[in-house]
């Protein structure tokens, strides 16, 4: 049946999430899509007509709601998965008296010294952290080695690890533009992730990947295993302090840290897990995962939650030099194996030691673990790119 009141999806730059996964799942629970969006043009060029594209300055929630006003539009559920857009989604949604997500939280989520005071006022697990600001400098008494991270950043971008005073400061100014930053005392061990639905009463754990990382100062994320040793042993320590923290409704993407006293969070990403790894979950949970996460924010409670079925790595391929890339991976036919090309023969690639230097993702699936590893080694033992 088609419901008369469109599913508004709020955007920020093209992604493949919002594209070819939440925009076709809208279509088939039968609503038409309204995207509004600051990056019409790119949109409406992907989208060829199949969707209302308007243009909007969606960073701004009262430009959100004039622009639905002009248009005479009246959303059944008004959802976004930028990571830059859930605080002013969340604004926009609330004061339209649709489902929301508690807007206090995406922002302190967001921002990442928000994110380590709040932890700190709750009495939640955290690390020393310091805000450094454009104008400001590193301190000798800092407990090194610290992390410097962007205080809002993604994907890796410009994280880096300073072992003394001296490299942080050689660091900061080989930046660019000084934006501000985060400094953290740094965590050693391994890094998991939490995957979250709530329906704003309840919130439950779907899983969570065991990642691994490219070797230090960089923090390049190289493979994710699926219910991995460390995902499934600290799930629901994760879970309780994301829920004290004040996470509700919707989908949320967590990382922690395993360290000697337990998980402690690195970040709270306040929407869909990313980097290919939501279309896997959407073909693993037999429920599906985009389609789950748009009925929460038309306000339907919590399905029963059943478990993904079968074992699952995902395999980036991360570029090592810049150049050009004259030969791109082409991995072999094989069943249980499924590639997603990022870049392709004849693209000039620049380092930018982040989850941008993905040259394609592998997905590995089988029935079991012994069968997935077998997989994994045939498929690796076969692969090859060149860049010149």
């Amino acid at each position: 049946m088609l419901n008369h009141k469109p599913y508004v999806i709020v955007s920020h730059v093209v992604n493949a999430a919002v594209t070819e996964g939440f925009i076709p799942a809208a279509q088939r629970l039968g609503y038409p899509v309204v995207l509004l969006t600051d990056h019409a043009m790119a949109h409406n060029a992907l989208l060829d007509g199949s969707v209302r594209v308007i243009e909007c300055e969606v960073f701004n929630p009262l430009s959100i709601l004039d622009t639905l006003t002009e248009w005479g539009i009246t959303p059944a559920a008004l959802f976004s998965n930028s990571d830059h857009l859930q605080t002013a989604t969340a604004i926009a949604a609330s004061a339209l008296g649709l489902p929301a997500k508690p807007w206090q939280i995406c922002y302190a989520a967001k921002e990442k010294w928000r994110m380590r005071q709040r932890l700190t006022a709750l009495g939640l697990p955290s690390v020393w952290s310091t805000q450094v600001l454009p104008q400001t400098s590193p301190s000798p008494e800092w407990p090194w080695p610290v992390v410097i991270k962007p205080a809002q950043g993604v994907a890796s971008m410009d994280v880096r690890l300073a072992e003394d005073y001296a490299s942080c400061q050689h660091y900061l100014d080989t930046l660019p533009v000084r934006q501000t930053l985060l400094a953290e005392a740094f965590m050693a061990g391994p890094l998991f992730t939490l995957e979250t639905f709530g329906d704003g009463h309840e919130l439950v754990a779907l899983g969570g990947f065991d990642v691994a990382l490219s070797a230090p100062p960089h923090f390049v994320e190289t493979s994710a295993r699926w219910a991995g040793e460390h995902s499934r042993r600290w799930q629901q320590q994760a879970l309780q302090q994301l829920r004290e923290f004040g996470v509700g409704l919707g989908v949320c993407h967590s990382e922690f840290i395993v360290t000697a006293d337990g998980p402690v969070l690195v970040e709270i990403n306040y929407r869909s897990i990313g980097d290919g790894r939501e279309f896997l979950l959407d073909r693993l949970l037999p429920e599906g995962w985009f389609t789950p996460i748009l009925r929460l924010h038309l306000g339907e409670p919590l399905p029963p939650i059943k478990p993904a079925t079968g074992e699952a790595l995902i395999h980036y391929l991360v570029a090592e030099q810049e150049g050009q890339l004259t030969l791109a991976p082409q991995p072999p036919e094989l069943p249980g194996l499924s590639y997603r090309a990022l870049k392709t023969a004849g693209e000039a690639i620049t380092l930018t030691h982040s989850n941008k230097d993905y040259l394609g993702v592998l997905y590995l699936e089988a029935s079991d673990a012994q069968r997935l590893a077998h997989l994994t080694t045939r498929t690796l033992n076969v692969l090859h790119w060149e860049i010149v």
